[in-house]
């Protein structure tokens, strides 16, 4: 949660640009000032810049720095203002979606478990104290406690767009993998333990590097009692490792948490070659990694090039994509219907102005209207030329 109450918004975006116009720049707009009203309830650009999360105040620090350094131009605002209304523009159709949810909430009577609400609120107070975020310049319980409830309240009010009737079937993740298969392909990688020995120790209390004249040596025994006499490469890559993360995963090389295959040759040319030939669950000898180590690697498995199986966290990831979309349509049909019996306006200067259902809805494709077709008489008369 950003420190806002911390920050100076001396300089605000261009009102005007919500909606698509355009206005004369301000230089001095209000934290506080009104961009917005659903129904009776005012919405400052204040409450649209948190729904920022941290662009606003890289922005706002950003724009600082070059007013200092006399660079502030026109090309320099024109740049904040590209940066700044797209975020602006989504965050303030969020917290629009979600004041008028909380109007539904209170005409419906939506309740909450009271015991739960003070748990979170004091576990999000340990939080911002932790944080410093708390009184003095930051936050006030009363406004901690208004954000748990609202959210808590939205929580339960978006229950009504969920159905277990909507839970996908196996059927519509097979038909949504098969549609997006490009999305889900996969490079060609392999699954490698390392055991690396060093050259060089260093003493991790005074700093000082000695040599290790038997690190060659090291290696080639701890490799003997892996290939000769059949030991667990993964047990010996946990007791004997200079390189502390290997050491920790019994010597399994991990780029990427997700996943633990990688491409050798972008990962280590000395490695790759050491590995080339392998089968799965053979050792290499032992090479030279970097300019002060000896190693040996393990090849646990290859894998080829294509698309992920639909199977573990792949098909749970469909499924809840699948589940999200269903119930966003629901929730995005409400919202439309909400917003038609509502008022919803963008103000401007103290002006309002209605904003159409159509801002809130950007991703909408409108289909491209038929070309006209031509005039009979224009037909006719270059036919007869």
């Amino acid at each position: 949660m950003s420190n806002w109450k911390s920050i100076l918004f001396y300089v605000a975006l261009l009102p005007a640009t919500l909606a698509g116009g355009e206005a004369e720049p301000r230089p001095f707009d209000l934290a506080d000032e009104v961009v917005c009203r659903v129904n009776t309830e005012a919405i400052s650009k204040k409450q649209v810049e948190e729904r920022m999360e941290e662009i606003a105040i890289r922005l706002y620090a950003w724009r600082k720095s070059q007013e200092e350094a006399g660079q502030w131009t026109i090309d320099a605002e024109k740049k904040f203002n590209e940066l700044y209304i797209p975020p602006f523009r989504d965050a303030l159709r969020r917290v629009v979606r979600e004041r008028l949810m909380l109007q539904y909430a209170k005409i419906e009577k939506t309740h909450i478990d009271e015991r739960s609400y003070e748990k979170q609120v004091r576990q999000m107070v340990d939080q911002l104290k932790q944080q410093g975020l708390m009184g003095g310049k930051g936050y006030t319980m009363g406004e901690v406690q208004k954000r748990i409830r609202e959210r808590m309240i939205l929580d339960n009010f978006r229950y009504q767009f969920a159905n277990f009737l909507d839970y996908p079937t196996r059927p519509e993740v097979k038909k949504h993998y098969e549609q997006n298969l490009s999305r889900y392909e996969r490079k060609a990688g392999v699954m490698v333990r390392l055991i690396r020995i060093d050259r060089f120790v260093t003493n991790k209390l005074t700093g000082k590097q000695t040599a290790n004249p038997e690190a060659y040596d090291q290696a080639l025994r701890l490799r003997e009692d892996i290939v000769a006499l059949q030991g667990n490469f993964e047990e010996i890559a946990r007791r004997h490792n200079d390189d502390e993360d290997l050491k920790s995963r019994g010597g399994l090389i991990v780029l990427n948490p997700k996943d633990p295959y990688f491409d050798p040759e972008g990962y280590n040319p000395q490695l790759a070659k050491a590995i080339r030939n392998l089968q799965p669950g053979e050792v290499s000898k032992v090479f030279e990694l970097g300019n002060s180590s000896w190693a040996f690697a393990q090849l646990v498995q290859r894998r080829e090039a294509g698309p992920a199986p639909l199977e573990g966290e792949l098909y749970e990831e469909i499924y809840k994509t699948i589940y999200q979309q269903k119930t966003r349509k629901k929730e995005d049909d409400w919202f439309r219907k909400a917003l038609s019996k509502s008022l919803v306006v963008h103000v401007v200067e103290g002006n309002p102005k209605t904003l159409p259902i159509e801002f809130f809805f950007p991703d909408d494709v409108k289909p491209a209207e038929p070309a006209a077709a031509p005039k009979k008489d224009a037909v006719t008369s270059d036919s007869s030329k």
